[in-house]
């Protein structure tokens, strides 16, 4: 059976793997050093680097490269502890990834506010701009596609709105990477993004910073990444994760229409054959890949563990946290209100294809869950050790 998880991680893109092999035995070199073999890493680098700026639409200079989303947040709520001055906050949508939100909180303590969301999980971008008129915010922080639901955020709504304000916006890429064209991210001032989301190695990531930013330090150290981001650079890991984003992201509009109807057609068959089930984010754009349901009376860990007795790799939403509190902060805003929404959340399956899954295997998945929910509905059976 097909593999149903891609919104955790995705595999290795062939385009990244041969690039990996090629530059690991190359240009295996520390790209800080001054010798010859370490001019050669050093030029990968700043190749990769320009390569990915292509891609997202800024100046090479604004990107450092990361270990991934999570040392990126991490790094950027470091910074905003540091450089926002007393009085003045940061606002975050209420359906941020793990990452982005504990972060926020950790550093910045009591200077939080969390924007609301429509039933879609959408964020509202009118109480958006009242906030900005009645508090004195900093920086805001909206995800560009939701990792639980698949919904879009209008990212360069809020971008224009925070700019037209003089606040910087800071949007977390990492679903939408890969899945939508990546061109125009470049408008946001804080962007994140994750290799291993859209075929690109593991543990690589990047950080788009402001062009006048000057002061931004990640992990301290040497003076790799311009003084950005201390320690040696996995070159390797970098040049394939940019190789994967190239391949990705130039898939057009009628390929991912395409796609998008075949998780339409799966769910629209999904509601007829379970009773009471609801799509999360139904009346929103969603990712083409990302089918999130409700199913009232069972748990979505039981649904997942007989999914995965039949073969299928599936989720209860985020691995960050494994569906523990983000998966009730988005169905509290889909499924009207935290009452329902703690009662649904036990409840939610994510199914998110990949690039290559077909229609059949989206049907293969339904008969899968079908299967799964009248099993785990059922007290005298279940999954065997």
């Amino acid at each position: 059976m097909p593999y149903f998880d891609f919104n955790a991680t995705a595999p290795l893109h062939p385009r990244a793997r041969d690039e990996w092999l090629d530059v690991a035995t190359r240009a295996w070199h520390n790209p800080s050093g001054l010798y010859a073999e370490a001019t050669v890493a050093r030029e990968i680098l700043a190749a990769a680097r320009e390569r990915l700026a292509d891609i997202v639409g800024c100046a090479p200079e604004r990107i450092v490269f990361t270990g991934g989303v999570t040392a990126a947040t991490n790094a950027l709520a470091r910074h905003l502890a540091r450089t926002v001055p007393a009085g003045r906050g940061v606002a975050l949508s209420a359906i941020e990834h793990p990452c982005v939100r504990e972060a926020l909180q950790e550093c910045l303590p009591g200077r939080t506010v969390e924007l609301p969301v429509d039933r879609d999980g959408v964020v509202n971008t009118g109480a958006l701009a009242r906030l900005l008129e009645q508090r004195d915010v900093a920086c805001v922080s909206v995800m560009a596609a939701s990792n639980e639901s698949g919904v879009l955020q209008p990212w360069d709504e809020i971008a224009t709105l925070c700019h037209a304000r003089g606040v910087a916006f800071h949007t977390d890429a990492a679903q939408w990477c890969g899945k939508l064209p990546a061109a125009g991210l470049g408008r946001c001032d804080w962007v994140t993004g994750s290799g291993h989301k859209f075929g690109g190695p593991r543990g690589v990531g990047f950080l788009v910073v402001p062009e006048a930013e000057r002061g931004f330090h990640g992990d301290r150290g040497g003076p790799q990444e311009r003084g950005r981001w201390a320690g040696t650079e996995n070159v390797a890991g970098i040049a394939a994760m940019v190789a994967a984003l190239e391949a990705r992201d130039p898939e057009g509009e009628t390929t991912r229409r395409a796609r998008a109807e075949a998780r339409d057609a799966a769910g629209r068959r999904l509601l007829a054959e379970v009773p009471g089930a609801w799509i999360v984010g139904a009346g929103s754009p969603r990712l083409w890949n990302t089918l999130a349901v409700v199913i009232p009376g069972v748990t979505g860990k039981k649904v997942v563990a007989w999914l995965g007795r039949a073969g299928v790799a599936a989720s209860t939403g985020s691995a960050c946290s494994a569906g523990a509190d983000s998966v009730p902060r988005v169905l509290a805003a889909a499924g009207g209100g935290p009452d329902r929404a703690g009662r649904a959340a036990g409840g939610m399956v994510r199914l998110s294809a990949g690039w290559e899954t077909t229609a059949a295997e989206w049907q293969q998945v339904i008969d899968a869950v079908v299967a799964a929910v009248s099993g785990a509905a059922s007290p005298a059976r279940g999954p065997r050790p």
